[in-house]
């Protein structure tokens, strides 16, 4: 026979005053299955033996008290009775009824069969005194062996499960306990983070009221929390323009995807204009019907500062970096004009000899006294001025003079115009005049290299656009070129390349295009040249921030294009274009960085020259 699993082991208290009813219990309960007597065999038939059986240890006890001590003495050692069968009359103590009020006080878990022949008690009786229990079924004398084990292997199973399930019950309610500690600290830190965060975070539910406003957005727009949860957003006061919020609120939840609206004018706190970034973000509720929106929000106005004066420091490093150059062009047109003022000085003295020398003359003829040694002597002074050499060097000194003060004069405006900061908004501005400033300024980094040519359409429109952050952008072009053309014109000394400056409109955009005679940009790098800090330049001469400013400037702060044409050996174009009006994006799809539209075969400025107004082409020779 095999031993029994340790979770079919029950414990069962027989509860009666006759011991031989106790023996009754131990026959029928401990008897194995192979010896199972007629009767069964009769009832049931040869049944198959269950493999592990219920197996059952039997205590017993002859009175109602010594019963509820068993019981109250089980529950202190943790190992309980699964069942009870218990005899209604056990005189002189308690009956089964009361012992088993008093068992279950103790122990409500018990299952409790009441063994009865007679009818002290009613059905109603025991419901009276007992209650309405599932743990209570009464068995009527006389019984048999099936009955009793029937309800043996049926209860102590109740029992079992019933046990299990309260451990289960357990152990899941001191995981919901522990998993809610876990949230609510999670939750906690949440909280704190969300405080910590300096961009202000609002939640707006599918009604448009406010859900979450965190202390950013308490101090941002200078509404408390408690003012603005549970309100209609719109009817907050924000301090900015709702309009297009509002209509960023219904494109976030329409297309259920994040929206942007950068540099939102707004008014802070301190009454001063500023401008917000919006982020509006969908946020899918748990009963997927309903989509929520996130707004998170950062004050730009410090970043706007630190960009303008980020902007006018690398204009001055430009400059900076630009100053021998242009010390030179200053110092050579200086040097002619010291020259031709030193020669007008002594000019000036012997013109001034022979004015003194006629005055003398002129005095003596008015007094009539003339002499052959005074004609003499005026002669010999005119002789010594020699006055045909000064009329005829004079008018070309004082020329050369107001040239080199005009060309010195145009460095210095150009100077001043190209380190301008510029206004805080877009306005109008004369691209042609902007070209010709900065390639003034540019003028000794391309001169000795290359020939620098101007095609500037006449009648191109003002633009709208940050004048000052287009100049450093056309700054490194024109520069880029010239270091690329250096690359090729130092294998063959004396010879030059060419830079060509372009602008053209076209409809809606103006083009300026920036064309050099260089080395091309390899094929292998052509993807990461608006990449920050990548320059195929050596060390000191190129930083790898040109070519990226130039792309963050024109695409993103003028919403326009920046791409370029190139074959390697024949040299490159860079080509900008910039929206006319103000509000119109361009509409020339955003080639890939690093995109060569350029056909196969094709030069770089091949098709510029004949699509360009060619009115007024302006040359700057170098030299």
């Amino acid at each position: 026979m095999k031993t029994p699993a340790s979770q079919n082991h029950h414990r069962i208290l027989v509860v009666d005053d006759n011991p031989a009813i106790h023996n009754d219990f131990r026959k029928v309960l401990n008897r194995c299955i192979e010896e199972v007597d007629e009767f069964e065999v009769s009832a049931f038939g040869k049944a198959e033996v269950q493999s592990e059986p219920n197996h059952f240890d039997l205590e017993f006890a002859s009175q109602g008290q010594q019963a509820w001590e068993m019981v109250r003495q089980a529950i202190a050692e943790k190992h309980p009775y699964a069942m009870a069968f218990m005899d209604v009359r056990m005189p002189p103590g308690w009956d089964g009824v009361e012992t088993t009020i008093r068992i279950w006080e103790v122990d409500p878990d018990i299952q409790i069969v009441i063994c009865t022949a007679y009818s002290d008690y009613s059905w109603d009786d025991m419901i009276d005194r007992l209650g309405r229990s599932d743990c209570l079924v009464i068995l009527k004398k006389p019984f048999d062996s099936v009955e009793v084990l029937q309800l043996a292997n049926a209860l102590t199973e109740k029992w079992r499960l019933l046990q299990r399930t309260r451990l289960m019950v357990t152990d899941l309610e001191r995981t919901v306990q522990e998993r809610t500690v876990e949230l609510q600290e999670s939750h906690a830190e949440v909280e704190i983070l969300l405080a910590s965060i300096t961009a202000a975070i609002i939640g707006v539910d599918v009604e448009q009221k406010v859900t979450r406003w965190n202390r950013a957005a308490e101090i941002l727009f200078a509404i408390p929390s408690l003012q603005a949860l549970g309100q209609p957003i719109e009817a907050l006061d924000w301090r900015l323009d709702w309009k297009p919020v509002g209509q960023a609120l219904m494109d976030c939840r329409s297309r259920r995807l994040p929206v942007e609206l950068p540099d939102v004018p707004y008014r802070r706190a301190d009454g001063k204009d500023s401008f917000i970034n919006l982020t509006l973000t969908p946020n899918q509720a748990g009963d997927n019907q309903r989509l929520d929106v996130i707004l998170l929000g950062t004050d730009t106005s410090q970043h706007h500062l630190l960009e303008s004066q980020l902007q006018q420091a690398r204009k001055l490093e430009a400059i900076g970096q630009l100053a021998a150059g242009i010390a030179h062009e200053i110092n050579t047109p200086t040097q002619y004009v010291g020259d031709n003022t030193r020669f007008l000085q002594d000019s000036f003295g012997s013109i001034a000899n022979v004015l003194q020398a006629y005055q003398g003359l002129l005095a003596a003829a008015r007094n009539n006294t003339v002499t052959p040694a005074l004609i003499t002597q005026v002669e010999a002074t005119l002789a010594a001025s020699d006055l045909d050499y000064l009329f005829e060097q004079i008018p070309t000194a004082i020329q050369e003079t107001l040239e080199g003060v005009g060309r010195v004069s145009k460095i210095v405006r150009a100077m001043k115009e190209f380190s301008h900061p510029g206004g805080k908004d877009k306005a109008a501005s004369d691209l042609n005049k902007a070209i010709e400033t900065t390639v003034t300024v540019a003028r000794n980094e391309w001169k000795y290299v290359a020939d620098l040519e101007l095609d500037l359409d006449p009648q191109l429109p003002l633009v709208p656009c940050f004048i000052g952050d287009l100049n450093q952008c056309i700054l490194n072009l024109v520069v880029n070129a010239a270091h690329a053309i250096e690359d090729v014109v130092k294998t063959t000394p004396g010879s030059k390349g060419r830079i060509i400056v372009q602008t053209r409109r076209d409809d809606s955009h103006v083009e300026i295009r920036v064309t050099d005679t260089g080395t091309g940009i390899p094929e292998a790098v052509r993807p990461r040249i608006f990449d920050p800090f990548f320059t195929t330049k050596g060390v000191g001469k190129g930083t790898g921030q040109g070519l990226y400013l130039t792309y963050q400037t024109v695409v993103e702060k003028h919403q326009g294009t920046v791409t370029f044409q190139t074959e390697s050996g024949k040299g490159t174009t860079f080509i900008i274009r910039l929206p006319v009006s103000p509000s119109q994006p361009s509409s020339a799809p955003r080639i890939p960085v690093g995109f060569d539209p350029t056909p196969s075969g094709q030069t770089p400025d091949s098709g510029v020259s004949s699509n360009v107004n060619t009115g007024l082409p302006a040359k700057f020779p170098g030299g």
